[in-house]
């Protein structure tokens, strides 16, 4: 019973639609996370390569001469390439002596390393340089993340910091990495789409199937009580076959009863008379033919006459029934009908009907006694 309720809950639409949804904001979150972790392992690789080009900037400087502030400057650092996203630093103890260029240099003269390096990240990095050994680190300032490569040598009982800081920006919006990155991002989304759009599929087929077989378990159940009704109309058909029966007065009642329980409607009450008993017999004999067996016959209480109900039929489809019996040439009279359409009203009609054929039998036999039904 408990498996069976799990395995309802596990198909249940909204189930199904919640867990597709946590499913999909877990992946875009490994997603992202490895898209992160993409970019620090590309960093890491340039930064390497950085560490590479600081060791034979460092190596060119050891091979100078004459290594004053001024000769490193002029002859090394302002011999390199720099951008305002890609630039070199020189320090000589706590002293800034080359900053990006000779422009920028000028505006931190006289300053310390502290007023450049303002953040605790790069501070730090400062901290863990090391003398002829390059190391790198990824570090922000004012908001911009930089791949900083430094390295201490001493000249002169002086240490020098010479650092070269990279906007992470030029290694990221690299076209091909970018166009890489972009392509990874683009199929992410179109899988997690792809899994959203599959899954949500599934999700209404299977709520669809669920509706489709709740309807016909309705259908069956349906069908089933049908098949019961029918095979109990049967049954009782069977006890009281109409097509081979004529039922005594006193069975009326029960029929009606029945047919009021079972809401059968319309029926046509009809009355019908004969001159002989030859004429009853030979009604009844092609009765059996050219009747079915929704037209069920009794006996009235006096005479050879018959009371016939026809049920579920209007009176055209009577009139048309029994215009079938005057063409084989049965000879009979219908004294009186009456139709009933509401099951609601059948009783009091049988009442009335049976009523009237009684005040018609006393009217013929000159008596004022009302019989019982």
């Amino acid at each position: 019973m408990k498996e069976k309720r799990f395995w309802k809950m596990l198909t249940n639409v909204k189930v199904i639609s919640v867990l597709i949804i946590l499913a999909a904001a877990v992946m875009a979150v490994i997603g992202w996370h490895e898209a992160k972790e993409y970019e620090k392992s590309v960093l890491a690789i340039y930064a390497q390569q950085q560490d590479a080009y600081v060791q034979l900037v460092l190596d060119q400087i050891n091979v100078l001469d004459e290594r004053s502030d001024e000769e490193i400057v002029q002859k090394i650092l302002g011999s390199l390439d720099t951008s305002g996203r890609k630039y070199w630093t020189l320090t000589k103890d706590q002293a800034l002596l080359f900053v990006k260029d000779v422009t920028e240099t000028n505006r931190y003269k006289g300053l310390t390393t502290e007023t450049f390096f303002t953040s605790d990240s790069a501070a730090r990095f400062l901290q863990d340089l090391e003398i002829n050994r390059v190391i790198h680190e990824t570090i922000q300032m004012d908001g911009v993340r930089y791949v900083a490569s430094g390295v201490i040598f001493e000249y002169n009982s002086a240490e020098y910091k010479i650092c070269l800081l990279t906007n992470d920006t030029v290694i990221l919006d690299n076209n091909i990495f970018l166009s890489s990155k972009i392509g990874l991002y683009v199929f992410g989304v179109l899988l997690l789409g792809l899994l959203l759009v599959v899954s949500m599929i599934f999700a209404n087929v299977l709520d669809l199937r669920e509706k489709r077989m709740k309807a016909m378990q309705g259908h069956i159940t349906g069908l089933n009580k049908m098949l019961t009704e029918q095979a109990e109309m049967i049954r009782e058909m069977n006890w009281y076959h109409t097509r081979w029966s004529v039922f005594k007065p006193s069975a009326m009642e029960m029929f009606v009863q029945k047919i009021v329980q079972r809401q059968i409607v319309p029926v046509v009450f009809v009355s019908v008379a004969f001159d002989s008993e030859k004429q009853r017999n030979d009604f009844l004999q092609k009765a059996q033919i050219l009747l079915d067996e929704k037209v069920v016959r009794f006996e009235r209480e006096s005479g050879d006459g018959l009371i016939l109900l026809f049920l579920q039929y209007q009176v055209q489809e009577m009139e048309k029934a029994l215009e079938q019996m005057t063409l084989q040439k049965v000879s009979f009279r219908i004294e009186r009908r009456m139709e009933c359409r509401e099951a609601t009203e059948l009783q009091e009609t049988y009442g009335s009907f049976m009523a009237q054929i009684s005040q018609e039998g006393e009217k013929e036999h000159g008596t004022d006694h009302v019989s019982g039904i």
